[in-house]
């Protein structure tokens, strides 16, 4: 099963400049656990996940004029639309993420969570970690 077949689209993006309040917004509006961060030109520049929102929440209270571009995660990890689904959980599992913007040509074509990976568990085959990680 490939990412397109199981992505969320279309997908909301905010640009750097969005104040974090408004970001906080829209994840929590449309229970998201990322929105993407999009450049003028479209193209992914970042994310800003709900941990980017609890960390800008306690540490950044009150303060309305702080953008999404000073908490947002600048190291994210994508896949393509053609990209196996158990790979992406792969991906998940060892990097620790709660999604996958589904990026092709540098733009957001969708994105895939923990929750679109769930609801397909009889059509998923995740191989068995080497090691699980302590919690």
């Amino acid at each position: 099963m490939h990412a397109s077949e199981i992505m969320a689209r279309p997908v909301p993006t905010v640009g750097p400049h969005t104040p974090i309040a408004d970001a906080v917004d829209m994840l929590t509006e449309r229970a998201l656990p990322g929105l993407p961060v999009v450049a003028d030109d479209g193209r992914l520049i970042g994310l800003f996940s709900e941990a980017d929102a609890l960390f800008s929440e306690v540490t950044l209270a009150g303060d309305d004029s702080v953008t999404v571009e000073s908490v947002m995660t600048t190291q994210v990890e994508t896949a393509g639309p053609d990209a196996d689904v158990a790979d992406i959980a792969r991906l998940m599992l060892d990097h620790e993420l709660s999604c996958v913007p589904i990026v092709q040509g540098g733009m957001v074509f969708g994105l895939v969570s923990r929750t679109e990976v769930l609801r397909w568990p009889d059509r998923l085959v995740v191989p068995a970690p080497d090691t699980v990680p302590a919690r």
